[in-house]
């Protein structure tokens, strides 16, 4: 229906690409767009706050792409908007929607893995696609590095995976960088007593990225790379590993269709109002991490300031 970018040349090269009428450059414009139902929020991730609740006070349902901020209290506050507002607030978490990681994570659920009791969740990018400038460089605008860049959505893996269990404690380390980190590595312990393992990278020297998530319980294991699910039997391991299609395209492009697909079916009422509140516990996890880095020790996470 429209388009907004405050890049205005870029905004009419796409607007021409997908034959959209209308094209603004800021919030204000947003009225003179048409009759809206949800917007797409995809701007750097220190607007977001402002973005994302203007269009939820304007009745409109958001999608939002990740990181949702830069910061667990700002992100309460998105939350909070969209409670109040009782519009659908979705972070487009697409690996979430990977056939492969959702039947891992249904073997969890079921207990047929046992109780998990390590995962490990890693993203390697190559070196040269690692951001050479622009917003993610600058640790105001994008919050961080890679952790908040490839970071965010290997935490949330691993942790939406377990069904999101409390996290009691946190070590980290970072390496490279002047202006913000770009690698990562850290160690979350859980409250159930298992640990998950992070480990992200824009530094990569292969022929290829590496993007993964390992799951170890007392009964089976399971992993990604490639997929696979076993479990102990009296007889010795028995391969259970669901026959999915995962060949690169259709792994990752049918992930961004499902992606899209639950967003649309939110918007459209045909799901119930859902505001993932998930995320402001996502973001105090990963602020523990940067805290651990900066201080050089293990960090204990608490519990939330709302709770």
């Amino acid at each position: 229906t429209g388009l907004i970018d405050v890049q205005r040349e870029k905004a009419d090269t796409i607007a021409e690409r997908f034959e959209i009428e209308r094209v603004g450059r800021d919030l204000d414009d947003l009225d003179r767009l048409g009759e809206l139902d949800a917007v797409l929020v995809c701007t750097p991730t220190d607007t977001h706050e402002d973005v994302v609740i203007a269009c939820l006070e304007r009745g409109l349902h958001v999608l939002c792409e990740r990181p949702l901020t830069t910061d667990s209290t700002s992100a309460r506050r998105m939350v909070e908007a969209a409670q109040r507002a009782e519009r659908q607030l979705m972070v487009a978490l697409n690996q979430r929607y990977r056939l492969d990681v959702r039947a891992i994570r249904q073997f969890v659920s079921s207990g047929e893995l046992g109780e998990v009791f390590f995962v490990r969740s890693l993203w390697l990018n190559q070196r040269h696609r690692r951001p050479t400038r622009g917003w993610r460089r600058d640790p105001v605008r994008s919050g961080g590095g890679v952790l908040m860049d490839l970071g965010v959505q290997a935490i949330d893996l691993a942790l939406w995976t377990l069904g999101f269990p409390t996290v009691a404690r946190i070590t980290a380390r970072f390496h490279g960088g002047e202006e913000v980190e770009e690698s990562a590595v850290a160690l979350l312990g859980l409250e159930t007593g298992g640990t998950v393992s992070i480990e992200v990278t824009w530094e990569l020297m292969e022929d290829r990225d590496r993007n993964s998530l390992y799951v170890l319980g007392t009964r089976g294991s399971a992993g990604t790379a490639p997929f696979r699910v076993l479990e102990e039997l009296e007889t010795g391991l028995l391969d259970v590993t669901p026959p999915l299609d995962l060949s690169a395209g259709s792994l990752y492009t049918a992930a961004y269709r499902r992606e899209w697909a639950e967003f649309l079916r939110r918007a459209r009422g045909e799901t119930p109002l859902r505001v993932e509140e998930d995320q402001v516990e996502l973001l105090r996890v990963v602020e523990a991490c940067y805290r651990s880095a900066r201080e050089g020790r293990e960090v204990e996470l608490g519990t939330s300031p709302a709770d």
